[in-house]
């Protein structure tokens, strides 16, 4: 709670207004769009009146220290706030009218005589509303009030796996939180420490892969040796197996979350939210064939006394234990079959 004698936070708005020099071109306008939403964007009407902001080019053979300058509130004469924009337009050191026009602009205008100026402000208003345009559509971060229409999201999901409609949405886990880690989905290449970073980074959680994580896997029953008339697989030294299921060494793999608090610890239980995105991140990065066995730790103050209700059961093993206090993290394995297993 902030204290009295505090300074209340300043909105975007009134920031930009007091700062306008502090902001980017296009991430001005956006902010200016926000605050008028029935307004048309620049650069996406035919007609200019109907833009949200009046957007003013360099007209001056002058270097500027900002890329914008004054936000200016609207006026008598028009309703719509007007941008002075500097990085792009006619005039400038760079720009092609020639310094004789734009002194003679100049000299104009210190005679109270707007009416050139206001011409070429225009040609500025569809200039620079086009250049608005360009940077929303090929800008990963600037649509970020529209990232269902942006042109780079459809890019995103081609790099992650999800570009056909019918994946859209169908993990347990946001499409959101895939695309903004297309940089390790992109890699066909899956590693245990690029899932690591996905894990960490998705529910800020303490993580930890353990590979090789062995597993006894059952043989089909074409690869089991038969003895006898129509047997096979009997030739001691080449194919024979003693047995109906042989151990595999990397079966899969061992998550290990924590130590972390109650509350985060009881969401990766078995039916709780965290666990179903959590085993919905793993079959989508290693595939359905990959194994998880996963280690939940809980941190040895948050261990909960154990309290007979009805309302909420124990649960032997994942939320009560039958030792005493201990300094050690409490642990609880779950097998890829779901199946709770204690240490």
């Amino acid at each position: 709670m902030a204290t009295a004698g505090r300074r209340p936070a300043d909105s975007v708005a009134e920031r930009l207004q007091r700062e306008t020099h502090a902001f980017e071109f296009a991430q001005a306008v956006a902010i200016l769009q926000r605050l008028a939403p029935h307004g048309t964007p620049p650069g996406h009407g035919v007609d200019p009146r109907q833009e949200t902001v009046r957007l003013h080019g360099p007209l001056a053979p002058v270097l500027p220290v900002s890329a914008l300058g004054p936000l200016r509130p609207p006026d008598r004469d028009d309703a719509r706030p007007a941008l002075p924009v500097h990085l792009f337009g006619l005039g400038g050191p760079d720009g092609p009218l020639p310094y004789a026009y734009q002194e003679w602009l100049q000299a104009r205008r210190a005679r109270k005589d707007h009416a050139p100026a206001a011409f070429l402000d225009l040609f500025h208003q569809r200039l620079l509303g086009q250049l608005y345009r360009t940077l929303q559509k090929h800008r990963i971060a600037a649509p970020f009030d529209a990232p269902d229409r942006s042109a780079t999201r459809q890019i995103l999901r081609a790099l992650t796996g999800l570009l056909p409609r019918t994946l859209h949405e169908r993990q347990a886990v946001p499409d959101a939180a895939l695309l903004g880690r297309t940089a390790i989905l992109a890699n066909r290449r899956r590693s245990a420490g690029g899932f690591q970073s996905i894990v960490r980074g998705h529910f800020g959680v303490p993580v930890r892969i353990e590979q090789f994580d062995g597993a006894w896997s059952p043989l089909p029953d074409g690869a089991c040796t038969r003895l006898g008339r129509g047997g096979g697989n009997n030739r001691l030294g080449l194919g024979a197996l003693a047995g109906s299921r042989v151990w595999d060494e990397q079966a899969g793999i061992r998550i290990i979350l924590g130590p972390m608090p109650l509350a985060s610890y009881v969401g990766f239980l078995p039916g709780g939210d965290r666990h179903r995105e959590l085993m919905a991140l793993a079959r989508f990065y290693f595939g359905i064939d990959m194994a998880c066995r996963l280690v939940l730790q809980l941190a040895p103050e948050q261990s909960p006394r154990p309290v007979l209700d009805r309302r909420a059961p124990l649960r032997l093993g994942q939320t009560s234990w039958l030792a005493g206090k201990t300094d050690a993290p409490r642990r609880c394995i779950l097998s890829d079959t779901r199946e709770p297993k204690w240490s």
